[in-house]
């Protein structure tokens, strides 16, 4: 039998490479001696999940695995006692008999029918994964086979913590993954433009609204360094500014500080572009929580769009009511008119605001209404 260290390095060099763990987990089946293989990712939620998705890995027909996944998964005695047990190596030998097994609707069913005997004795290694699902890595020998042993057991015993973390690592770069893909459409979605600053000043994202603005060449660029700006006061006003919100996102600085706004002159002559830097907070999550320092957004003065209280909830980590006062004090309505309109006292909406100030920094409201429209320009 293969040492499990090596099939350990062929695990993670995989999980490096970012490719799928699917060949080396049929390297583990064979080395079990098992004659077929599959891995099963179960929801957390549920014994009998709709969600649950299959995987054969080793000599199982991808039709009769499909079938399993829809129709009898959750009929599977092994599954329920799976879900059941502490995450590790489970000899189902020991926990759901071959007599029990025999006599299970699943097996009469389905087994004997679509899988002629393969799958009888059947040794697994189950895992929570960070996604809130067990993967469930399964090998089998036929009802006639030899079960499997101490000798198999041991062997993926030795594995199982190799296994465990690459099954969870290919699952965090899954998850993370998906999340940069929903964000990514998300900031392409936005009118402003955007750009996500590294910590160390270099330039990690910028959406399709900012990169149109560079294509004009009108007084900014985007290169591997970051915004570049044309207007020499502007592009040290930008370095001033960047600094002052990595200041913040460091905890350097708690408060927001004045000079995080500038414009940038247009050589068309066109109105100046606006641009407000922020922090990205720690805690905020997604994919650039640990790379990214700072956002910057630049607006065209000439496309005034009403104030949304979405955007600033996410920007300026405002509460849903901090943002809608936020929105509402910009869009021209006083504390009164908020308060009637949405049946809350003033002494709430001065409690609101009292905090939408710590949180940003501005002292006085017109500097706060003056964030928010750059912000939502």
């Amino acid at each position: 039998m293969l040492d499990p260290r090596d099939l350990a390095l062929e695990l993670y060099g995989a999980v490096l490479e970012g490719g799928s763990l699917e060949p080396q987990l049929a390297a583990v089946a064979r080395a079990l001696k098992a004659e077929t293989g599959f891995i099963s990712r179960i929801p957390l939620a549920s014994d009998a999940p709709p969600g649950t998705r299959a995987t054969a890995l080793y000599a199982i027909d991808p039709d009769i695995l499909a079938e399993y996944e829809t129709d009898w998964l959750r009929h599977d005695p092994r599954v329920a006692v799976a879900l059941r047990q502490p995450r590790g190596v489970l000899s189902f030998n020991r926990l759901c008999p071959p007599r029990d097994f025999a006599r299970s609707m699943f097996w009469n069913e389905f087994g004997r029918r679509r899988i002629s005997g393969s799958g009888f004795h059947t040794l697994s290694a189950s895992v929570t994964e960070p996604d809130d699902t067990i993967g469930v890595l399964s090998v089998h020998r036929p009802q006639g086979g030899e079960p499997f042993g101490a000798e198999e057991e041991a062997f993926l015993a030795a594995l199982y913590p190799h296994l465990r973390g690459a099954l969870q690592a290919e699952s965090r770069l899954r998850l993370a993954q998906a999340r940069a893909a929903v964000l990514e459409a998300g900031l392409e979605a936005l009118p402003q433009g955007i750009a996500v600053i590294g910590r160390h000043g270099r330039l990690l994202h910028a959406n399709a609204a900012l990169r149109a603005m560079a294509a004009l060449r009108d007084g900014l660029a985007l290169t591997p360094a970051g915004l570049d700006l044309a207007d020499p006061a502007a592009r040290q006003a930008l370095r001033h500014a960047l600094d002052l919100v990595l200041a913040v996102r460091s905890g350097r600085v708690r408060l927001l500080p004045d000079g995080t706004g500038l414009s940038i002159p247009r050589p068309s002559g066109a109105p100046a572009w606006v641009a407000q830097a922020l922090p990205l907070r720690a805690g905020s999550g997604g994919p650039f929580a640990d790379l990214a320092g700072a956002v910057v957004l630049v607006a065209d003065r000439t496309r005034r769009r009403p104030p949304s209280a979405v955007l600033l909830q996410r920007l300026l980590g405002l509460t849903p009511a901090e943002a809608r006062l936020a929105a509402g004090l910009a869009a021209g309505q006083d504390l009164r008119q908020q308060a009637r309109r949405r049946g809350v006292s003033p002494e709430t909406l001065r409690s609101h605001l009292a905090a939408i100030r710590r949180k940003t920094g501005c002292r006085r409201q017109a500097e706060l209404v003056a964030l928010v429209l750059q912000t939502c320009a």
